[in-house]
C-alpha cells in the first residue's frame, strides 16, 4: 500500500476554480433551485457565518401547507449531496468531491428552512450572490 502525502488543512480547497458553482452540474429541480437561490440571497459580503433563514412560505408560496414539508424534504435531500468536481492536472484525472451546506433543517412546527452554507466555499458563494440576478441564477441552476 503507498504511503498518502499528508495535506495541509487548505491544500485539498485551493485548487477549486472560481467559476465552481457554475461549472458543476447541479442539475437542480425548480424546488431546490429556488431554494438554493434564495438561500444565496441571505448572504452579504459582511456575513461572519454563511447562514440563512428562510420560511416555507418563502420557498413554496403557492403549495398547499401540508405538501410543503414534503416538497423541502426532498430538496433538503438534493442539496446536501456533495458538488463533484472533476478535471485534469499534470495529465492525470482527479475527481473532487465538496457539499454546498455542512446542515439544513426542515421545521414543519416552526415552518423554517434554516441552514449553514459550506465555509470552503465562501469566496464563489459570495461571488455567485453578487454577480448574477436571482433569476438568472435560478435557470442557471435547473435540470436540462
Amino acid at each position: 500500500m503507498r504511503a498518502m502525502k499528508p495535506l495541509s488543512s487548505d491544500a485539498e480547497h485551493s485548487v477549486l476554480p472560481n467559476d465552481l458553482l457554475i461549472r458543476c452540474p447541479l442539475a437542480l429541480e425548480q424546488v431546490e433551485a429556488h431554494l438554493f437561490v434564495l438561500a444565496l440571497g441571505c448572504l452579504t459580503k459582511h456575513s461572519q457565518r454563511l447562514t440563512f433563514q428562510l420560511t416555507f412560505a418563502d420557498v413554496l408560496p403557492d403549495v398547499n401547507v401540508d405538501d410543503r414539508f414534503a416538497q423541502l424534504d426532498k430538496a433538503q435531500k438534493r442539496l446536501m449531496q456533495p458538488l463533484k468536481y472533476e478535471g485534469l492536472r499534470l495529465g492525470k484525472r482527479f475527481s473532487h468531491r465538496i457539499p454546498l451546506f455542512t446542515e439544513m433543517s426542515i421545521d414543519q412546527d416552526t415552518g423554517l428552512v434554516t441552514g449553514v452554507f459550506n465555509a470552503y466555499l465562501r469566496e464563489q458563494l459570495l461571488e455567485l450572490a453578487a454577480g448574477y440576478p436571482p433569476a438568472q441564477l435560478e435557470s442557471l441552476f435547473l435540470r436540462r
